[in-house]
């Protein structure tokens, strides 16, 4: 077997039979599929079970008592014998292609242990909300990473051996999982290859999700993320030329310093350079950039907070 799909669910009824139809819609055999409810309440167990006996490859499905998303995808990566895994969520689906072509990529680069793929991003509405086009050959995944350009979980094609190397998925995370699994990845030696063309479509809901919900809570998160991607390069790369890294660490702090001033400066002092000078960004223009120059960074977002108020 080349190949497992991972599939979690939890209370997934509305969308799962959008999601397995592209599964079973795709090219490439064999396939094996391990669907992991996690505890749901609704049908989804059954219409599992009900997919199961007509899938037209072996679907395994597994029940568990909720434990999370990162846990139902480490239980189902356990029983998976797939050399590949595709990870899905409950409430997207993918191209026809998709698996077959990750895995043509995966096997034509043969340090490639993991496929970054690009996506469709629909409202919960049906429409299109925009595209996560990615470009192939970049040649700093660690920077990438840092950006939030690395894909996320079902764009993405995982060679189940550099997963479980890592440490497979963290289990007490909540969101940007991917990211904590990919950085791990990525420190213990893995090598990625990248796939410009949108063979996954990603929904959105309406009622939103952890990140969207708690927005301070997301950029700490970021930040974190940040700081041991430094770490690992000061540790690991010591010619790596860390400016680019602490100007996405200082985007992101910026954008904490509305939900929690205080902590901001604190972090803005603890973790960028003395000499550490700010350019312009997507998240950072040019006026900003004279207030910080002129003020420093605490007084210059306080001025910039005065400033939206006014408008």
């Amino acid at each position: 077997m080349q190949v497992s799909i991972v599939l979690p669910c939890y209370n997934a009824e509305r969308h799962l039979s959008r999601c397995l139809a592209s599964l079973f819609a795709q090219t490439h055999r064999p396939l094996e599929l391990i669907a992991v409810d996690d505890g749901s309440s609704d049908r989804t167990a059954a219409q599992l079970e009900e997919a199961a006996r007509s899938a037209p490859y072996p679907m395994r499905v597994i029940r568990q008592a909720n434990a999370g998303a990162c846990a139902a995808r480490n239980r189902g990566l356990e029983a998976a014998s797939g050399a590949y895994i595709q990870f899905m969520d409950a409430d997207d689906e993918i191209a026809p292609d998709k698996i077959q072509r990750h895995l043509e990529l995966a096997l034509a680069n043969t340090a490639c242990d993991l496929v970054v793929g690009s996506a469709r991003i629909m409202k919960p509405s049906g429409e299109l909300e925009g595209l996560d086009i990615l470009k192939p050959g970049s040649p700093d995944p660690w920077i990438d990473l840092a950006e939030h350009r690395m894909g996320g979980t079902p764009n993405n094609f995982w060679k189940r051996e550099a997963v479980l190397r890592a440490g497979a998925w963290d289990e007490a995370m909540r969101s940007s999982q991917e990211y904590d699994l990919m950085l791990r990845m990525l420190a213990s030696g893995a090598r990625v290859c990248r796939d410009p063309e949108p063979r996954t479509t990603v929904h959105l809901q309406a009622g939103g999700s952890v990140s969207t919900s708690d927005p301070a809570a997301k950029w700490r998160r970021y930040i974190a993320l940040r700081l041991r991607i430094i770490e690992h390069l000061k540790a690991n790369s010591p010619d790596v030329d860390l400016a680019p890294f602490h100007q996405v660490l200082f985007d992101s702090i910026r954008t904490l310093y509305p939900f929690s001033p205080e902590e901001a400066v604190d972090l803005y002092r603890a973790h960028l350079p003395r000499a550490f000078s700010p350019t312009a960004s997507s998240a950072t223009g040019k006026g900003y950039l004279l207030l910080h120059s002129c003020l420093g960074f605490s007084m210059a977002n306080r001025v910039r907070g005065w400033l939206s108020g006014l408008r």
